[in-house]
């Protein structure tokens, strides 16, 4: 057994100790991994003067896990999949038998504002982003967002217009 082995072993109560007290129940192996480079980081950066061993490698291996906790949770805070109710209304408008011409987008503006029924035109018949919308519109990106919400909630209300 070659010489970070041992010490993996001797330490691996500590990192499963660690992951307990972070509170972790998802992706524990993956984790773990990571503790486990955190601790051979520690074993290369580590320096007798500064004090125990143990101290230090806890440390490092707490710090490595919190960093990619941190990281986790900004990938999950910036990349949110549309919800299942968004993903279906959109879904059933993608896939009809027709293709999305204007005609067939026309019967899912009846009872939408102007505003809500460009963003369905825009986003639907010329794939424009929110970004590319707001800008052809002269208007913010967050006033096109506010659009696609209240629009998505009223063809949500009128599931018909799906089921012809």
């Amino acid at each position: 057994m070659d010489e970070f082995s041992k010490l993996a072993e001797q330490y691996t109560p500590m990192i499963h100790s660690i992951i307990r007290t972070l509170g972790i129940y998802k992706n524990k192996e993956e984790f773990f991994q990571i503790g486990l480079i955190g601790l051979w980081e520690a074993e290369a950066k580590f320096n007798p003067e500064m004090g125990k061993f143990f101290t230090y490698a806890y440390s490092t291996v707490k710090g490595k896990i919190l960093n990619e906790l941190r990281k986790e949770h900004g990938f999950e805070t910036r990349h949110t999949p549309l919800d299942l109710e968004t993903g279906d209304v959109i879904n059933r408008m993608i896939t009809l038998d027709e293709p999305l011409q204007l005609e067939n987008l026309q019967t899912y503006c009846d009872g939408l504002t102007k505003h809500q029924a460009d963003w369905l035109l825009l986003t639907f018949q010329e794939g424009k982003s929110l970004p590319e919308i707001a800008s052809k519109l002269g208007v913010s990106v967050a006033a096109v967002k506010s659009w696609r919400q209240s629009a998505l909630k009223k063809l949500r209300k009128n599931p018909e217009l799906f089921w012809d």
